[in-house]
């Protein structure tokens, strides 16, 4: 009996061994789809934070190309002041022509944008943009148009 419960010993052994070699395996194969799964979320989210920083940037970007835009007009708004009052006082009919160009692009460009705005479809990107770009040059016009027309201080 001492032989045969030795072999029992050794196979019962070897089974168990077996069966623990088997449920580390299975347990290593489950850890490392739970580490997969872990690390895709992982990527998931840093992929989420990079398209969200590539969005800041992009907005930006565009604010900062809105601000030279703007910047740039108000100085050749001033520039166009500042060369309309040096030329000072000609002929009456010169005077009247002159007088009459900021009115006529003044309502050249409204009766322009108004157009395009309502030749556009209601909803429209490009109608909201066109809106805006009214609203821009109705500002534009009506501060270049009175801004020159302000009275004039008296030199003391």
């Amino acid at each position: 009996m001492d032989i045969l419960g030795t072999l029992a010993d050794t196979v019962s052994g070897g089974v168990f061994g077996l069966l623990g070699h088997v449920a580390t395996k299975v347990a290593g194969i489950f850890e490392s789809e739970q580490q997969f799964k872990q690390k895709l979320a992982e990527w998931a989210h840093e992929n989420e934070l990079l398209k969200l920083q590539m969005q800041a940037k992009a907005a930006e970007t565009e604010n900062e190309v809105e601000v030279a835009a703007a910047t740039g007009a108000w100085s050749g708004l001033s520039e166009s002041l500042k060369a309309e009052t040096a030329i000072g006082n000609s002929y009456p009919w010169v005077n009247a022509v002159r007088a009459l160009v900021r009115p006529a692009l003044t309502f050249g460009l409204a009766l322009f944008l108004c157009s395009a705005f309502f030749a556009l479809p209601a909803g429209d990107d490009t109608r909201a943009y066109v809106a805006n770009s009214l609203v821009f040059a109705a500002v534009t016009a009506i501060v270049w148009w009175f801004g020159d027309r302000a009275p004039r201080r008296a030199p003391h």
